[in-house]
């Protein structure tokens, strides 16, 4: 029995010169495990949207089933994530199909612990890995029963554990009835499936049953690739080094949770080193320090700062065509005429991304694999002593990885230094040197510890005490807009707190409908109050509840200091436009301005009362988390639902913009320290240069909001809200 029939299916993206999907026709049984693999841009992706009812055709037809609910785990994790705490994003889902409270609980739980991330149920989503990002957004789905299951790469991020424990659950979930459609690239997904559906350039080139796929050489060939050389490791570790960039005792924490945990070891001229581990490990940090776009907390870092190939492979793309994209960077850096061109034609040819066929692409119109070999084409075109590859690979078909890693090797020959982060053991067994990582240590290194011949001079970078005066490979580009990543960060720690904060003050411990209805209160009635006796007092009780809050002296004693210049600014246009009474005695007068003495009173009763508003909204935010807000505005809310206001709609707005602001400062984040790297942005010191940064950041940001509201849109939609 087919749940689901596709009959002559055609799309064609809008501006595109092909369809996308071309005359597709199968039918899935109800039931069966059917695998969907192919090339990037063969239209899988774009498949999977059009059987989930994302997206329209432009001719030909889709039958599902009645009641069968579809759920779709998306190419892209970050794009899949509705709220800004892990547990409630789980549950959004079920609280839209309208379960109890009781069955929305123990599915959250259920999913959760699925995806191996139950003890991050109270954690924010935007402090997670992108391999645990990557479980939140399955653990969202798996939350609504689906009926047809559809994976679009969902485990390309995942460590092999990990991979391993969703495959299995798969399994299980196609037992107790259900349909899996899983895109991949992965022949043990292929060997577990019952159907496989091979598609290229937007058509079915084989429909049927897996083992058949797998007895033809030429489908295994597709999917696995030329398996990658086996490197002996030991002769690599007997062999003269000269060392290029050094981590000694290096340590860095976010939000005070230790990230890196002092760590040391060094890249040789002409290596390729694997970062292996598993999802939140700390790989990606270790290659953000390498690249200068974090400061250690403590520890040295010296040598030649590496150029980066970010996850975020979307943020690393800034032009519209993909050949100007390449030239970005290079152009920066003063290149120019048939010397550009020669750089970007040979950056794109080693990237596996070939410049004759898409150097005129559009990038929004490239698939998440071409997008990725495009930001390593970028990267490449810097011609960097250093090059580091943040999980270079994920997502792309066999073919790709492959010319991918030997590119890494033909790099290394010309005297260039590789670090990358993997989850696949046999490219680990390629590269000369593997270093595994595990909550932030390094618990094995193939290097064997052979002493090296030569060393680079050490100039010491020292956050912890006083700073060194840098290198000059040290003061890059990206170096010098360290600081500013770290503060659009820390923004982003600030607006997506955890659940976890255990306090022993009073209010934090007030159910959130009455720490709602105190703050209302107070605040309403600092913000009315007009004399400087009443507001002294109102001001008062708002320090003791910011207090009893858990905000400290020295927290808000920094929040005055901060907002004081901008009120005594306003004091004085209050002095000079509020009316004074008849037959004051006025203090001084020159012209129209004068000073008297209700003037005065006037404006030290504003800076109180703006003081007791402050004090009032900084002890509410530290006392009440955002799902702790939300769940008391549900409730408070609640009665209005009689008089048929849409409430729930009212919530999921307030709870999107907690999620959206998180993420669009990522998204900068992305934006900067891909523009820093590729020159986009200069030296970056002093307040006005900070300013200055900003500028560049602008184009793309607006370009990826509006991409980032689709895709949410969107993550709303199959989520069944």
């Amino acid at each position: 029995m087919s749940v689901i029939s596709v009959e002559q299916l055609k799309f064609k993206y809008q501006n595109a010169k092909k369809n996308a999907v071309d005359g597709v026709s199968f039918c899935i049984e109800k039931g069966a495990y059917t695998a969907i693999v192919g090339s990037n841009g063969s239209g899988k992706s774009t498949l999977a949207r059009l059987l989930c009812g994302l997206e329209t055709p432009l001719e030909g037809s889709i039958q599902v089933q009645e009641n069968q609910n579809i759920g779709i785990v998306f190419q892209s994790p970050k794009d899949q994530i509705v709220s800004s705490i892990v547990s409630r994003d789980t549950s959004f889902g079920p609280k839209n199909l309208k379960l109890k409270k009781g069955e929305i609980e123990l599915r959250t739980i259920e999913s959760l612990s699925v995806v191996d991330l139950l003890d991050k149920a109270n954690d924010s989503t935007s402090a997670l890995s992108l391999g645990q990002t990557q479980k939140a957004a399955l653990s969202g789905i798996i939350a609504l029963h689906p009926e047809i299951l559809i994976l679009d790469e969902a485990i390309s991020m995942l460590d092999p554990t990990s991979r391993e424990d969703i495959l299995q659950f798969v399994k299980r979930w196609q037992k107790y009835g259900n349909t899996i459609i899983h895109i991949t690239h992965d022949i043990e997904v292929v060997k577990q499936a019952d159907n496989v559906i091979a598609m290229e350039n937007g058509k079915i080139f084989f429909y049927g049953k897996s083992s058949a796929f797998l007895t033809d050489e030429n489908n295994v060939f597709r999917l696995n690739g030329d398996p990658l050389e086996k490197k002996d490791k030991s002769l690599w570790n007997k062999s003269k080094k000269e060392v290029v960039v050094k981590f000694e005792d290096v340590c860095f924490n976010y939000n005070e949770k230790s990230s890196v945990d002092n760590i040391s070891f060094e890249l040789y001229k002409g290596s390729i080193t694997a970062l292996t581990g598993s999802s939140g490990a700390g790989k990606s940090t270790i290659l953000e320090l390498a690249a200068g776009l974090l400061e250690q907390k403590s520890g040295f870092i010296s040598g030649v700062r590496g150029a980066l190939a970010q996850q975020n492979a979307q943020a690393a793309l800034f032009e519209q065509f993909a050949g100007d994209d390449v030239a970005f960077g290079p152009r920066n850096f003063g290149k120019s005429g048939k010397e550009l061109v020669e750089i970007v034609k040979k950056s794109m040819n080693q990237a596996s991304i070939p410049f004759d066929e898409f150097s005129e692409r559009q990038t929004v119109a490239l698939s998440g694999g071409e997008k990725r070999r495009l930001s390593i084409a970028g990267i490449i075109a810097l011609d960097n002593d250093v090059l580091l590859f943040d999980e270079p690979t994920a997502g792309l078909d066999s073919k790709s990885r492959t010319q991918v890693m030997k590119m890494m090797e033909e790099l290394a020959s010309e005297g260039k230094t590789i670090l990358f982060s993997t989850h696949r053991m046999d490219e680990a067994d390629f590269a000369h040197r593997e270093i595994k990582v595990e909550q932030g240590k390094i618990i094995y290194d193939s290097y064997d510890g052979e002493q090296i011949i030569k060393n680079i001079p050490v100039q010491k970078s020292e956050v912890e005490n006083t700073k060194a005066k840098k290198s000059e490979k040290e003061e890059s580009f990206a170096y010098s807009c360290a600081s500013l990543i770290e503060n659009l960060r820390q923004v982003t720690v600030n607006l997506s707190g955890s659940k976890n904060s255990k306090t022993n003050h009073l209010i934090p411990k007030l159910h959130p409908v009455f720490r709602i209805i105190l703050f209302l209160v107070l605040f309403v009635v600092s913000l009315c109050v007009r004399d400087v006796f009443t507001c002294s007092i109102m001001f008062g009780i708002t320090v003791i509840y910011g207090l009893l809050c858990g905000f400290s002296i020295k927290g808000m004693i920094n929040s005055f200091v901060k907002i004081l210049p901008f009120l005594l600014l306003f004091s004085i246009f209050q002095l000079m436009f509020h009316p004074a009474l008849p037959n004051e005695v006025r203090f001084t007068t020159w012209k129209w301005f004068m000073i008297t003495p209700s003037k005065l009173l006037y404006c030290l009763a504003t800076i109180i009362r703006t003081f007791a508003c402050l004090a009032c909204i900084c002890g509410f935010f530290v006392s009440t988390p955002e799902y702790d807000l939300l769940d008391g505005l549900q409730i408070l809310l609640k009665p209005l639902e009689v008089v048929k206001i849409p409430v729930r709609n009212f919530i999921l707005i307030i709870e999107i913009i907690f999620r959206f602001i998180p993420l669009l400062i990522e998204e900068a984040t992305s934006i900067l320290k891909t523009q820093s790297i590729r020159g986009g942005l200069g030296k970056v010191s002093g307040k006005m240069a900070k300013i200055k940064a900003i500028v560049p950041l602008i184009v793309p940001l607006i370009v990826q909001t509006i991409k980032r509201s689709e895709n949410l849109a969107d993550a709303i939609t199959v989520r069944k809200f």
